[in-house]
């Protein structure tokens, strides 16, 4: 049984807390006072409470994904995208409810993520450029550019297609958002066939 409420649960704690510990140490860690510095060895104590925390849930979080083989094959398979880590693996899973939310449609999911492109054509000649739609999720679809970045950065067939892209002219950010296009895409099809990551698939522009 698909125990998406209990997965929720524990996946939407992490990802509330998860980015709290770093911001909050920073800012305390630059006061310089005596009492700004108590402040900020609290403030440090707070942050390794938090973390610690964060470690159980993510504990927790494997957990379930290990005790349920259709959540563990899924994400065997999402993350072995270069690129994809635990988080955003986990965070596709859950807003999609383990891809049954849109029934494995790439397009359906790239447009809840913020990066399925929209213009608009009028027969008085008014149109506009391709632009993501403004309700869309902006925490997932930041956690989305992350894995975009990195599969840049390491995965050579996602990193020649972003480099083929601004070669035509496309802008940086455009060029950025073509990739987790194409990233939703793929993750969407592999786990619809069953099928991992191929390192030798050809991507075009």
């Amino acid at each position: 049984m698909f125990k998406s409420k209990y997965f929720s649960y524990y996946f939407y704690n992490i990802v509330f807390i998860v980015a709290s510990p770093w911001s909050v140490s920073k800012r305390l860690t630059m006061e310089k006072s005596h009492v700004k510095t108590i402040i900020s060895q609290s403030g440090r104590h707070i942050v390794s409470e938090l973390n610690k925390e964060i470690e159980k849930l993510g504990r927790r979080i494997s957990e379930l994904i290990e005790a349920n083989y259709e959540l563990s094959e899924i994400y065997r398979i999402v993350t072995s995208m270069l690129g994809m880590g635990f988080q955003n693996a986990v965070c596709l899973m859950v807003y999609t409810y383990n891809f049954r939310r849109f029934n494995y449609d790439a397009r359906k999911i790239a447009c809840y993520y913020g990066i399925a492109p929209f213009g608009k054509v009028s027969c008085t000649s008014i149109n506009t450029d391709p632009h993501v739609h403004y309700m869309a999720n902006r925490q997932i679809r930041a956690m989305l550019t992350q894995v975009a970045l990195a599969a840049i950065r390491y995965n050579k067939t996602i990193s020649k297609y972003y480099s083929g892209l601004v070669e035509e002219g496309k802008k940086n950010q455009v060029a950025l958002n073509n990739v987790k296009n194409k990233l939703i895409h793929l993750v969407t099809a592999m786990a619809r066939n069953h099928k991992l990551y191929n390192p030798e698939y050809r991507m075009s522009t």
